[in-house]
């Protein structure tokens, strides 16, 4: 007999429905979209491109789909961390959110890296760790400031590139198609990096308001959207350029709209850049809080919030962009795994209101993942396992000093 569902009391939260899809759709719209393309070009020439991110989107939906049927049972802070808590118990838990911490951790310092390089390409590192401590400062009085910061910078680097997405339906332009010069298979792990963060919309659950509902929404509908978007703005970079290289997006929109799009998506780049950085350092340090299951509070603790801040401040200033956002993908595909491999205990015990028909996600989840892992390189997946097993070390030597 399967025990009901967990409800969290409806409650005036910091985070609405809007936010809590801006969060998403933030999550995902970030530095990836513009560094894609270039890959995605290589490896499926011309407006067919565009497929690969459809694709993949698709691909992604039973993950989404996880996230949503979980969080909907468990409407709390804690994300992966808590589902494997339920799941497994307390020390596999554990395990779980160190990997999702170490995940974001790849993430965070990736586009603090990206955000570093355009403000200042000759002191990258050290704006890099000047940016991390300021916002450990912000993410110290909660997520007020920081959610009002990332809705906006969504709206503001949204507007432009649906003005470029549009171009690109409506432009019949044919560029020449040249010969395929890359595998596919660094496109994907582009591409997946380019849609990876729809995963953190479970994490503040616990200051949504109506979190069974909202956040299942946002997370799905976070990901449909980016996928559509991303699609039609490759399809406008190869109808603009006979050449899809670095700095596409900005080149295609001078060639469809002008000079006034081409500033407007130059200025669209940096806003969603830096609306990527608020939001990560937001919501990592909750992965690393989530270790813990009594903590439910609208800011991380301080075991939490520094070393989550320090450690991506060195990743941040010592690895190049490329290196931090393959390893990005290659752990956020373990925490997608362990969060299908939670949803499918939960539903064979009959858990939480869950049963077999919930867990009808996992088996497309697991394959994904599997068939993603294996377009990695092999130094790539051990630096990954290194870094994860690290900070296990790191993490149990911050909860015997947090005690």
């Amino acid at each position: 007999m399967s025990q009901a569902p967990e409800k969290a009391p409806e409650k005036r939260g910091a985070l609405g429905s809007l936010t809590l899809l801006g969060l998403g759709v933030n999550g995902i719209v970030g530095v990836g979209i513009f560094v894609a393309p270039k890959s995605v070009a290589a490896a499926v020439p011309g407006p067919r491109g565009a497929l690969v991110y459809l694709a993949l989107a698709a691909a992604c939906v039973p993950v989404a789909l996880v996230y949503a049927r979980l969080s909907r049972a468990l409407p709390y802070d804690g994300g992966p961390a808590l589902y494997a808590q339920r799941a497994f118990g307390a020390g596999f838990a554990q395990a779980i959110a160190v990997l999702c911490w170490v995940s974001a951790l790849f993430s965070t310092a990736a586009v603090t890296r990206a955000l570093a390089e355009r403000l200042s390409p000759a002191h990258t590192s050290l704006v890099a760790v000047a940016i991390c401590g300021a916002l450990v400062l912000v993410n110290a009085r909660g997520l007020s400031l920081s959610a009002w910061a990332w809705t906006l910078l969504t709206a503001l680097k949204l507007a432009p590139l649906l003005v470029l997405a549009g171009l690109g339906l409506v432009t019949t332009a044919q560029p020449t198609v040249a010969a395929p010069t890359t595998p596919l298979g660094p496109a994907l792990l582009a591409v997946l990096f380019a849609l990876q963060g729809f995963e953190i919309v479970p994490l503040p659950a616990g200051q949504a308001q109506g979190g069974d509902r909202a956040v299942p929404r946002a997370t799905v509908g976070s990901l449909l959207l980016a996928g559509l978007l991303y699609a039609c703005v490759h399809l406008a970079c190869t109808r603009a350029l006979p050449l899809v290289s670095d700095g596409a997006i900005p080149a295609a929109a001078g060639v469809l709209g002008g000079t006034r799009l081409a500033r407007a998506v130059d200025v669209g780049v940096l806003c969603s850049i830096a609306g990527i950085v608020v939001g990560m350092h937001a919501m990592t340090p909750r992965y690393l809080a989530a270790v813990r299951a009594d903590v439910q509070s609208a800011a991380p603790p301080p075991w939490a919030l520094l070393p989550t801040a320090a450690l991506a401040a060195v990743f941040s200033a010592s690895s190049s962009l490329a290196e931090l956002l393959d390893l990005s993908s290659v752990a956020v595909l373990a925490q997608y795994g362990a969060a299908a491999a939670a949803l499918l205990a939960l539903s064979a015990r009959g858990a939480l209101g869950l049963g077999w028909r919930d867990a009808w996600p996992v088996l497309p989840s697991f394959g994904v993942v599997v068939v993603l892992l294996l377009q990695a390189r092999p130094h790539e997946l051990l630096l990954a396992a290194a870094v994860t097993l690290g900070a296990t070390l790191v993490v149990r030597r911050i909860l015997h000093l947090a005690k």
